[in-house]
């Protein structure tokens, strides 16, 4: 009975993926949250964005690759929020603030893809000056027109990791977002967004300060 239990699980061991917490990163990069700053275009509309986000769930494990060796990949899910502004001349401002949840895979060697999607809300600021007119024919100037809206946006990304190996709570990143504000005349306006930029832990700072 033993023996036959031993054969199985060195047969199930070949094809599938052994997982469990692995220390092969400190405590402090797993748990503190981490910031991001990058820039953005909108198109050719340059912006930028910053943001903050924290760990709601990570698994380690190991992946078995056959008689070639073995490939250590981190999953994370991170909660994060971000405000960001985009200027697109001659037509608007963008302001908006979203909320996201992030699903990152890291490689043992640093690379990582993440997916993420959540709702956020947009002002926008109309380009150029606006003018009032009210029911007795009068003409005033309007300061800060604009539009409100709901968004929804998704997007996807990779970057590289510095904490898998050399332990520098840092990453670099690139992605591309799609953005949707509704109603927008009725209708739902879609926009596509390039992001680059830099995630830092906060352990950054903290292993400044001690």
């Amino acid at each position: 009975m033993i023996c036959r239990q031993l054969l199985m699980c060195a047969l199930f061991s070949g094809s599938v993926t052994c997982q469990g917490q692995t220390d092969s990163l400190p405590v402090e990069l797993r748990t503190k949250p981490e910031i991001k700053v990058s820039y953005i275009g909108s198109l050719i509309y340059p912006g930028a964005s910053i943001g903050g986000g924290f760990i709601i769930k990570e698994n380690d494990f190991t992946r078995q690759k056959g008689k070639s060796g073995s490939d250590y990949i981190i999953r994370r899910q991170l909660a994060a929020i971000n405000i960001s502004w985009y200027h697109h001349y001659g037509f608007h401002d963008n302001l908006y603030l979203t909320t996201e949840w992030i699903a990152r895979r890291i490689k043992r060697s640093g690379y990582y893809s993440e997916f993420s999607a959540g709702p956020g809300y947009s002002r926008t600021f109309l380009g150029g000056t606006t003018y009032k007119v009210d029911n007795e024919g009068n003409v005033t100037v309007k300061k800060y027109s604009g539009y409100n809206y709901f968004m929804v946006t998704v997007g996807g990304g990779i970057g590289y990791d510095f904490s898998s190996l050399k332990k520098t709570p840092v990453s670099v990143f690139a992605k591309m977002n799609l953005i949707s504000m509704f109603p927008y005349n009725s209708t739902v306006y879609f926009r596509p967004v390039l992001e680059l930029g830099v995630k830092l832990s906060t352990a950054l700072f903290s292993n400044k300060e001690n």
